[in-house]
């Protein structure tokens, strides 16, 4: 019977619109009451926090490279650093070393607007790196515009065979991973810059590059309308007097350049240098040295001017069917060829050292061998939107082969124009 009532009870608060759990009101329609079950409402299930996503494998047989900047902050400008990024690599053993600190921008005049970019670093303590020599600076290339990716590491082998180039920047391919993003394959190289083991000249002496971009602070056109930028000293060491003075020092070996023939330049200008930066710049078929671009020179305090080091050759270079020298009349070159001594000395370095060019193929193909899968991978990650050097619309196995084909064929030319001079 207790129990009928229950249920009657319920029956007739469900009939009346209401469940036991809800709002109940009380009193007439004009003045209604709301009573509010003081039960709280279940506090709602906390969403489970995201799984953080894996760092990329590291690519067989490559060293990778991992930089994370501070919350991941963008790097965005040439002229100012994003500091206080976090750097280390793995070895292709799968070791792996904390290099601490480092400042990072952007680099390069034109290949910093392409879609992968290179970058600049600035460590916050000098470290080796995959066993070159400890510096704070180092660059990280893209060679975006490189199928092969092996234009500016060849150019530079070349130029390590060539004994009047004491130095040129070393450099070792690597993956780079950004933030946690795999950007693919890229050069971490040496900076040109003044020190014991790269450009070795007192701290006082000078780096210039000859450049149409014309960028830099402390600049000049010279007596023949070169462009000379100064790159070291620094910005805030150099001085007007310094300036002022290497200027007219510089005016002044041109000056002896109308005339050269009486070879009056040569205790000025290191010619063995100059030799063998241009064997380097006609050997990749490079034709920037006549506008001119990227073209190094460095003078210490007292003593000649030198060439070098050489850089920046993954534009127009080791292209197929190019039967004449191409650089003969860039920069001081025009009026040097003009001296039968200087002419005499060009076929006698080319022939001590032509024996040791002629084997740049294998080194084409060694490392090759080193980069495949990664190169392969950077070619679908990256593909090439301008045609510059002629292998943009080949595979990368396809490019490699033309490269090698190319640099044999460009031999070939510059042995008989020698020759020939």
């Amino acid at each position: 019977m207790h129990r009928r009532k229950i249920i009657a009870i319920l029956l007739a608060i469900v009939a009346a619109g209401c469940t036991p759990e809800g709002p109940v009101t009380e009193g007439t329609d004009d003045e209604k009451e709301v009573v509010v079950d003081p039960t709280p409402e279940p506090e709602p299930e906390p969403e489970p926090e995201p799984e953080p996503e894996p760092e990329p494998e590291p690519e067989k047989g490559m060293a990778t490279v991992y930089i994370n900047t501070p919350n991941s902050c963008a790097i965005e400008h040439k002229s100012s650093w994003v500091e206080g990024a976090t750097i280390y690599l793995t070895r292709e053993d799968g070791s792996s070393e904390k290099l601490g600190y480092t400042d990072i921008r952007l680099r390069g005049n034109t290949t910093r607007w392409y879609d992968k970019k290179p970058y600049a670093l600035k460590l916050a303590e000098k470290a080796e790196i995959l066993g070159m020599p400890a510096s704070r600076r180092w660059n990280l290339l893209a060679n975006w515009m490189d199928r092969t990716l092996l234009r500016n590491d060849v150019a530079f082998e070349i130029a390590r065979r060539c004994p009047g180039l004491p130095w040129t920047p070393r450099g070792e391919f690597v993956e780079l991973v950004l933030n946690g993003k795999a950007l693919g394959n890229y050069y971490l190289c040496e900076k040109i810059k003044i020190a014991g083991n790269r450009v070795d000249i007192s701290d006082d002496g000078f780096i210039i590059e000859l450049d149409t971009y014309y960028d830099e602070n402390w600049k000049f056109y010279s007596s023949r309308g070169l462009p000379v930028m100064f790159k070291e000293p620094d910005d805030d060491v150099m001085t007007e007097a310094t300036f002022n003075s290497f200027r007219d020092w510089f005016n002044g070996v041109e000056s002896l350049l109308q005339n050269p023939s009486d070879g009056a330049w040569r205790e000025y200008i290191d010619a063995d240098s100059f030799i063998d930066f241009w064997f380097v710049q006609e050997l990749t078929g490079n034709w920037e040295p006549n506008h001119p671009k990227s073209c190094y020179m460095y003078k210490d305090v007292e003593g000649p001017i030198f060439a070098g080091p050489v850089w920046d050759f993954d534009w127009e270079t080791f292209k197929k069917n190019e039967t004449y020298l191409k650089d003969k009349d860039s920069l001081w070159y025009g009026a040097l060829f003009k001296d039968p001594w200087f002419v005499a000395r060009v076929k006698e370095r080319w022939e001590a050292q032509k024996a040791d060019f002629a084997t740049i193929p294998e080194y084409i193909n060694a490392r090759a061998v080193q980069i495949r899968d990664s190169a392969m991978k950077n070619s679908a990650k990256w593909p090439i939107s301008q045609n510059v050097n002629g292998d943009e619309k080949l595979s990368w196995e396809q490019a490699v082969a033309r490269l090698r084909s190319a640099y044999s064929d460009r031999y070939n030319v510059v042995d008989k124009a020698i020759a020939a001079l």
